[in-house]
């Protein structure tokens, strides 16, 4: 049994936002807005974010104005049920400031704009929740602390535990913890020129030698955002992606327009579709829909459209530039149209259709649907007619030598290659393993049996709430999950969209509960920890997300 100290001397809160990233922060504001204007009863609410500014949080800070969003500015919005929030309020910044980004010109909602922008105006999404927040009777408290434990209590409360400050007891949490740092490469954590992630990329243009040598490991999204910094920095040196495919992402054409509204693939249509084959789908009968859905906006089902040109990585993004620039690729505007119910076809598809999903379809999904603008590709495409840009597939393994250097093994059809390299970066993403996790909240959730991992990542939650199941699969409706741990449930929670709209259902969902809960009253002795489950009694956790490793 795990026992947690008395908290009846802990403070009481009525919500408690376990991190101030885009996603906590979208959570904020758009519970506040779920209440009644000229406040009701008077609530309480703390957000726990380290950073003296909440909003940015770790995916949108501060960073190279080359590093740019890979999702057109009108689908980035702190609130789901305002689209354009994001581009009107680019509209109405300082055209200097504006300027000094490299955006010039008129604001449009299909433009991939710098990283940094978001998260300015994620900081101003804070500063409007904390304007708004008294005129809807919340007292809002910014604490800058790390959480290390989430503990339910019998009374339905949860207890939180910070690194520093007092003990909170609330009445709902929400974990938007963001992402975990990624493990693929523990052994070389500590080596000299060694980058565990490209972000900030700032870093890797201040602190790589111009020419030296650099092996980045995976060829996706996060991959094309450490060469485009390397490139706009002046590196002068060998640059080689290396995964175990070898393809790059696909070049979303400036040309797409996204449909009035999908058939088949929307809510309500994948209900249909799945009741009409006895309540359930499978990826053939969504491949199917995507095709019907791509006609009915004129265009035609061309696999090596769709499917992407295999082979030589330059090739390939030659023919991606060729296809983009002339013309609309319906079933990009297609695919990005799924996000409004991603969620809900990912929870329709049985076990087995998920799985075979992650082993079969996932490297290629990545490489498809997430898509980058054409700008960075042309430079891509500049760094390789130049001879200095290199992506190869066949990828094994890494190491650190006693000289000094990277060594990369490939499997290629002639046989094992050995590259060298002054540097090495990570890109294969982030973590969604919470088993092995090292963050001290999702492990000790884990450890004490009040939480599980799902198979396909993150935490296993209760997909009509969000909240989180204990090891025995018991709902805890007091602890709600959103962003990157709650990846498992609704499969696509990378997007700034899907994350906002979830958000969104959640906030309604406690300001709801709070509503009926009654005014907050202090902690008592009665606050005590649920019992932990024994080790010797905990069934056993599903097994962990399989890596999708380098792509």
């Amino acid at each position: 049994m795990t026992a947690a100290p008395d908290t009846h001397d802990a403070q009481a809160v009525d919500l408690a936002i376990i991190g101030g990233g885009s996603v906590g922060v979208s959570l904020l504001l758009q519970f506040l807005l779920s209440l009644p204007a000229g406040g009701g009863r008077p609530l309480s609410l703390r957000l726990y974010e380290p950073q003296e500014r909440p909003g940015p949080g770790g995916a949108y800070q501060d960073d190279l104005r080359s590093n740019l969003l890979n999702i057109p500015a009108g689908n980035m919005s702190s609130l789901a049920d305002e689209r354009l929030d994001f581009v009107g309020w680019l509209r109405r910044q300082d055209p200097a400031w504006l300027a000094g980004h490299g955006v010039e010109g008129a604001i449009d909602p299909g433009d991939f704009l710098p990283r940094p922008l978001f998260g300015a105006y994620m900081a101003d999404a804070y500063e409007r929740a904390r304007a708004l927040a008294p005129s809807r009777g919340v007292t809002l408290e910014h604490v800058r602390a790390r959480v290390t434990g989430v503990t339910p209590l019998a009374n339905g409360r949860v207890r939180v535990l910070a690194e520093s400050g007092q003990p909170c007891v609330a009445r709902r949490v929400a974990l938007c913890n963001g992402n975990l740092p990624s493990r693929a490469f523990p052994a070389l954590a500590a080596a000299p020129g060694y980058f565990n992630s490209p972000y900030p990329v700032s870093e890797l243009a201040a602190g790589i030698a111009a020419d030296a040598t650099v092996c980045v490991i995976g060829t996706s999204l996060s991959a094309v955002d450490a060469v485009v910094a390397l490139q706009q920095a002046g590196h002068r040196g060998p640059l080689i992606c290396v995964s175990r495919n070898g393809r790059l992402p696909s070049v979303r054409s400036p040309h797409n327009r996204p449909p009035r509204g999908l058939t088949e693939l929307s809510r309500d249509g994948a209900q249909v579709l799945a009741h009409a084959h006895g309540g359930a789908l499978t990826l053939e009968r969504i491949a199917a829909a995507l095709g019907r859905e791509v006609r009915a906006l004129g265009g035609a089902v061309d696999a090596e459209d769709i499917l992407g040109v295999d082979g030589d990585a330059r090739a390939a993004l030659d023919d991606e530039i060729r296809r983009s620039e002339h013309d609309a690729r319906p079933w990009q505007a297609v695919a990005a149209a799924t996000n409004a119910a991603v969620d809900l076809i990912w929870h329709l598809l049985p076990d087995a259709e998920r799985a075979r999903f992650q082993s079969q379809w996932r490297a290629l999904w990545m490489a498809r649907r997430a898509n980058f603008p054409m700008r960075n590709a042309r430079k891509l495409q500049a760094l390789f007619r130049a001879g200095q840009l290199e992506v190869l597939s066949g990828y094994v393994d890494s190491r650190h030598d006693a000289a000094g250097s990277f060594v990369t093994r490939l499997r290629t059809p002639a046989g094992e290659r050995e590259l060298r390299s002054r540097y090495l970066i990570n890109a294969t993403s982030f973590s969604v393993d919470a088993a092995g996790a090292a963050d001290p909240l999702v492990s000790a959730l884990l450890r004490d049996g009040h939480g599980q991992a799902h198979p396909h990542g993150g935490l296993a939650l209760d997909y009509a709430t969000g909240s989180l199941l204990d090891a025995y699969g018991v709902v805890q409706p007091a602890i709600t999950v959103l962003g990157s741990l709650a990846g498992g449930t609704y499969f696509w929670t990378t997007s700034m969209d899907v994350n906002a709209r979830l958000a969104r259902d959640q906030a309604r969902r406690i300001a709801a509960a709070l509503a009926d809960a009654g005014a907050t009253v202090p902690g008592s002795r009665r606050d005590t920890p649920c019992p932990g489950i024994s080790p010797a009694h905990r069934p056993p956790r599903p097994a962990p997300a399989a890596s999708s490793g380098p792509r």
